[in-house]
């Protein structure tokens, strides 16, 4: 937890990393999404 605290942090100062962070999150959030839908 205190990883993904100081990771946070350091993003939060560098406008890409915050980017990257948010298109990664938002390609799991969509995979999990598709992985409830799908029967398989």
């Amino acid at each position: 937890m205190a990883l993904a605290l100081a990771y946070a942090q350091h993003a939060a100062r560098d406008p890409l990393e915050l980017a990257r962070a948010i298109v990664v999150c938002g390609c799991a959030a969509a995979l999990i999404a598709a992985g409830q839908a799908l029967p398989f």
